[in-house]
């Protein structure tokens, strides 16, 4: 089992929770987004990208982050518990994609879809050790499907050009995933 996925559940539920406690309802809309959006799961299509979509990757993920410590800065101040679940949802990837779609100059669906394709490949990097991220699982606890994954090559999924986009990008656009991980997998 993903170790950051029990965490993302654990907040959820006492976001949910403190919600329910304060009486709120979730937003109107809100959707919990699939394992393959948020880029933990199988990822059936992998986008096909360019250069010029890894620097609006970069653009995107960085003012999600800035989104994420700007909610739990407000969570750090509010007052009442609607107020500390309501900054807790504005963590959630599903309340922070919109603003880094916009920073990122794309479509909503096109940088969810650029953000899990590069997350899939990114987290199987990272819990193979080849990036400095923060994920790590017990290899001999995961399922078959995750065993395979982790002894494969990620690159392998993407289209030929997109891979070596990647690869010669690995370092920036690693350390914007990092940076936006460390805040959301392990709960700054």
């Amino acid at each position: 089992m993903f170790h950051t996925t029990l965490v993302r559940a654990a907040r959820r539920a006492a976001a949910l929770a403190l919600i329910a406690s304060s009486g709120a309802s979730p937003a109107a809309g809100s959707v919990l987004l699939t394992s393959a959006a948020r880029g933990g799961g199988p990822v059936t299509a992998p986008l096909a990208f360019t250069d010029a979509d890894l620097d609006a990757y970069e653009r995107g993920i960085a003012r999600e982050a800035q989104l994420v410590v700007a909610a739990r800065e407000r969570g750090r101040a509010a007052k009442t518990p609607a107020e500390r679940a309501k900054a807790a949802q504005a963590e959630w990837e599903d309340a922070t994609a919109a603003g880094g779609a916009q920073a990122a100059g794309l479509p909503v669906a096109r940088y969810r879809q650029l953000r899990a394709t590069l997350h899939r490949v990114l987290s199987t990097l990272d819990f193979q050790g080849k990036i400095d991220g923060p994920q790590e699982m017990d290899v001999s606890a995961a399922n078959p499907e995750m065993k395979k994954r982790l002894a494969g090559d990620p690159f392998a999924e993407l289209a030929p050009a997109s891979a070596a986009a990647l690869k010669a990008r690995l370092g920036s656009v690693a350390k914007a995933y990092i940076a936006y991980m460390e805040l959301v997998a392990v709960n700054g």
